[in-house]
């Protein structure tokens, strides 16, 4: 029944701290500055007159359940300071300076539950704290005295038949012994002696130190400066399920064979030893005589924090019992040792071993020992030598992790390991929980196998500036949470331009990259994470969003803070309101990020307007205008009006410049055009024919060799003439290889390409010039092309050779012609016998030279 109602009381505490309608107020009926909470199920007070200054308890209604007076001045607590507060469950009037209780200071307390009078003067008098101070309180559950009694008494509590926690300070210069007036207090269960918050000093502790309470369950005696604890302490403890011996810095690893042989048949479920060596000491060595015991036991949890702890005794882990779930091995100093493979046996859920090599200082005020500290080494023991033999191939497998099959948490974090994450292999485990973080673990190559029932893994905080695009093997195929902040990714994620670090992370759900130095990513980095619902990017260099997230539909949270974003592209918000469409709850925070509100970024500035995507923090952002002046965006709507009304006025002049320049630009680029219209086509068709390579490539000009004497361009209204007197003439009488239209040209090519090819083959170029000439399209196109040839391909070189045949006028010809027939030399068609015999002598030699 008891229980029952201990039970109900934490949970009306439990409920009235977790309430959301309770507020928080002055009270009015207490003249003090108190603050009150009223409770909206029993409709009664919890009172708190904390650090008031108070030098007396004042009259007090019976409307209050909680009642706290900690921190203040009160000296004596009067008769019936607390008469008829029937429903008053908790008071507090710790740290005080309270040194006088009356008999009838607790009367009227008869619900009262918890009392807490830590830290007072109640050491002045053994009557302070006698049995008729105490009468009253026949329900109370929960008592603290620390902190008030500095000698060897101990207060007579047998008349508090209910009690089941106490917290009382603990010395003896001698043997430390719970006095017999416990014995009658069958409904303690927990008692706190901690000297880490109170006093507590014991030399030692025997088979008499706790005879009078065998019922006790939990025990605390963690900063006691406990020499040494004999066998047969705690053997009467046979309830006992929580035992604290941490922080007595003398008793080292020894005193745990005492210890653990009394705890072999009772209840154990908790065991906490961390820190009883000191921090200079030489490192330790765990030994299977210290707990082997523990294997008759069923305890849960195992403590040991703080011991410079560096290897196990090999075998040794094999004596923990099936039933250890969790192992803290915090602060200590282990190294790699053939003891690892030993824990392929046991059936550990949780191991903590994080803080590893962790730099301190002495302590304060170090226990002195009666002992001098030995610095030896232990010799092996002859069943680890065979040990280290029989299994030396297998102890030194660098690549293999010996891991618990049923663990399923490892904590592994501030360690000061300093190496590279290369290639390594699990053995057969149920790890579900990994932290590596605060390390230095600067690359991160892989792969890593046998993870498959990974869900949770924290690599933050460990300055890695490389991540391999296999490091995250399939078997990362169930991670559902990634934590990588704070480090400095943004020297290698940029450049996986397909996802494929993550590619096989396709059951994603969190993944943080915040404080990564990140200036972009790339569009496919998030491909494969279709079940992604947070994403936080925030404090890196991000100006834009550039990677895709449209396609991310159950994505609920997106983290840009504290970037350099100016505005977003019609591309990223086309995403972002997709996202919002197809998921009400997305949210995305955009705070402190440097927007511009101007015309160019006045889309953005609308759809900062009409999103129906929740803006996280949005009254905090601010935008620049053009004028380097910044506002707030909190009247985002005025705003937007006032802005589109600017641009709308400026958008005509714009439009009008920019057709301006535009046309100037036509009309210059058509002149240049125009301009150089023949070195274009003929630098098209060069180009052209040395792609085919139809051309000869030499490497001096002087030494080339021509596929044809001359090229002849003429009308086809002109054929009679070359065809039966020029190639008769020049290539049959002699021998000068002439280049038709109609002969030499190669089927199947254009007419623009045969012809440069034609005339860049040949020696010379002949014109036949006529009136049909000067009509001919392909016949001036064969001119400019031969002009071109003999500007940029022979240096200038008078290449073209003129030959009239009919009688022109200079009115007749083009200028561009007429200027060539003043500069260079041409020859007109003879009608009579004497002129036909020079006029073909002059082009032979023409053609010869």
């Amino acid at each position: 029944m008891k229980f029952v109602v201990l039970q109900l009381f934490l949970y009306r505490f439990v409920y009235n701290v977790m309430s959301s309608d309770e507020s928080h107020h002055r009270c009015n009926f207490l003249k003090e500055s108190c603050i009150c909470r009223k409770d909206q199920v029993t409709l009664l007070f919890a009172v708190d007159c904390s650090r008031l200054r108070i030098k007396e308890i004042p009259k007090l209604p019976n409307i209050i359940e909680e009642l706290s007076f900690k921190e203040n001045k009160i000296q004596v607590i009067s008769d019936q300071a607390f008469y008829n507060l029937t429903n008053l469950l908790k008071l507090d009037l710790s740290n005080n300076e309270i040194y006088e209780l009356k008999n009838l200071s607790f009367k009227g307390l008869t619900n009262l539950r918890s009392l807490n009078l830590q830290n007072n003067r109640l050491d002045a008098s053994m009557a302070n704290l006698n049995i008729h101070v105490l009468k009253p309180l026949e329900n109370l559950i929960s008592l603290n005295i620390k902190q008030n009694l500095f000698g060897n008494f101990q207060p007579n509590l047998t008349l508090l038949v209910s009690l089941r926690s106490l917290g009382m300070d603990f010395n003896s210069n001698d043997t430390g012994k719970i006095n017999e007036s416990f014995y009658s207090m069958k409904s303690l269960r927990e008692l706190d002696l901690s000297g880490l918050t109170g006093n507590c000093s014991v030399r030692s502790l025997t088979n008499e130190s706790f005879k009078y309470i065998p019922q006790i369950e939990h025990l605390s005696l963690s900063g006691c400066r406990i020499k040494h604890i004999n066998k047969g302490t705690f053997q009467q403890l046979k309830n006992i399920s929580t035992l604290n011996i941490s922080n007595n810095t003398c008793l080292k690893f020894e005193v745990l064979e005492n210890v653990t042989y009394d705890l072999q048949f009772s209840a154990i479920k908790v065991l906490k030893f961390n820190k009883i060596h000191k921090v200079f000491d030489m490192n330790t060595m765990l030994r299977t005589s210290q707990i082997k015991y523990l294997t008759n036991t069923s305890i849960k949890e195992m403590h040991g924090d703080s011991n410079r702890l560096q290897q196990i005794e090999i075998g040794a882990l094999l004596f923990l019992p099936k039933t250890l779930d969790y192992v803290s091995a915090r602060d200590n100093q282990f190294s790699y040792g053939p003891y690892l493979w030993d824990m392929l046996r046991i059936s550990l859920k949780m191991f903590n071993i994080s803080h590893m090599f962790t730099f301190h200082r002495e302590d304060e005020h170090p226990e002195k020992c009666s002992y001098d500290i030995v610095c030896k080494k232990e010799p092996a023991t002859e069943s680890e030598m065979k040990y280290s033999m029989e299994n030396s191939d297998q102890t030194f497998q660098a690549t293999t992790l010996p891991i618990p099959h049923q663990l399923t948490s490892l904590n592994y974090s501030s360690c000061h390991l300093h190496y590279s994450i290369l290639a390594y292999n699990l053995t057969k485990n149920n790890l579900r929980n990994v932290d590596l973080s605060n390390n230095l673990l600067t690359s991160w190559i892989g792969p890593i196998y046998n993870v498959k029932n990974l869900k949770y893994l924290d690599l933050s905080s460990n300055f890695c500036s490389n991540v391999s695009n296999f490091f995250f093997s399939k078997d990362f195929g169930r991670l559902e949470e990634l934590y990588l902040q704070n480090n400095i990714l943004g020297y290698s994620l940029p450049y996986d331009n397909k996802g494929n670090i993550l590619q096989n992370l396709t059951h994603l759900k969190t993944i943080n990259l915040s404080q990564n130095k990140i200036q972009r990513l790339s569009k496919d980095f998030f491909k494969f994470q279709l079940k992604i619902e947070r994403i936080d990017l925030s404090e890196n260099t991000f100006e834009s969003i550039d990677f895709d997230i449209g396609h991310l539909k159950c994505l609920k949270y997106l983290n840009l803070k504290n970037n350099r974003i100016s505005y977003l592209s019609a591309s990223a918000i086309l995403q972002l309101v997709y996202i919002g469409n197809l998921n009400h709850n997305f949210k995305i925070d955009l705070s402190q990020n440097d927007f511009l509100c101007t015309c160019e970024t006045i889309n953005f500035v609308q759809w900062l307007v009409s999103t129906t995507v929740k803006l996280i923090g949005m009254k905090s952002y601010t935008c620049q205008l053009s004028d380097l002046t910044l506002v707030p965006i909190e009247n985002i709507d005025e705003f937007y009006d006032t802005l589109s009304k600017d641009c709308l006025s400026k958008i005509s002049i714009i439009v009008a410049l920019v057709a301006s320049v535009s046309s100037v630009l036509i009309i210059i680029c058509s002149g240049l055009i125009y301009r150089y219209r023949w070195k274009l086509r003929y630098a098209y068709y060069m180009i052209k024919i040395r792609s085919h390579k139809k051309m000869v490539l030499v490497e001096n000009d002087d030494d080339k060799s021509y596929m044809y004497g001359a090229f002849v361009s003429y009308a086809d209204e002109d054929g009679t003439f070359v065809h039966k007197q020029l190639l008769t003439k020049l290539e049959k009488e002699h021998g000068i290889l002439l280049c038709l239209h109609k002969r030499n040209f190669l089927p199947g090519n254009d007419i623009a390409t045969n012809i440069t090819s034609a005339i860049h083959n040949s020696r010379k170029t002949i014109i036949i010039m006529s009136r049909n000439f000067l009509k001919s399209y392909w016949c001036m196109f064969e001119y400019n092309m031969a002009r071109m040839e003999s500007i940029y391909e022979r240096s200038h070189e008078n290449v073209l050779f003129l030959i009239f045949i009919d009688q022109m006028k200079s009115k007749e010809l083009p200028l561009h012609i007429l200027e060539l027939v003043q500069s260079q030399s041409y020859i007109e068609y003879p009608n009579d016998e004497y002129g036909d015999t020079v006029f073909w002598d002059q082009i032979t030699q023409v053609l010869s030279s």
